[in-house]
């Protein structure tokens, strides 16, 4: 497999900074949805309350996914520092992982079939 052109490298670049911006968004979430539920019953039902308390667990969630994948993201967009790497090529085998898979993850650390083996 041939290595990645400077166009597809400088598209990556791109595309991980877009994705470095949306995981902050998420991460500096200021709806609140993460914020402590208030259990104030003549205010609220009891099925509200747990509504809420559930929306807040998915949000505490979503908030940790995206501080590990700003992490992934951030260590992909220091690789482009150093020009002995190509910051598409999987850390496992070395191979460069298929643009396709860069365009869909750009955050992607292993090529498909190295990913499968660490799965298993």
């Amino acid at each position: 497999m041939d290595e990645h052109s400077p166009e597809q490298l400088a598209e990556l670049r791109t595309d991980l900074e877009k994705l470095r911006q949306d995981l902050l968004v998420i991460i500096r979430d200021d709806s609140g949805a993460a914020a402590t539920v208030t259990l104030d019953q003549s205010t609220q039902g009891r099925l509200s309350r747990m509504d809420a308390m559930q929306q807040q667990k998915m949000a505490e969630a979503n908030m940790r996914r995206a501080k590990v994948r700003l992490e992934r993201v951030e260590a992909v967009l220091e690789s482009f520092e150093d020009p002995s790497v190509d910051p598409g090529c999987c850390r496992e085998c070395g191979d460069p992982v298929p643009f396709a898979r860069l365009k869909a993850y750009p955050d992607a650390l292993f090529c498909v079939p190295c990913l499968n083996e660490r799965s298993s």
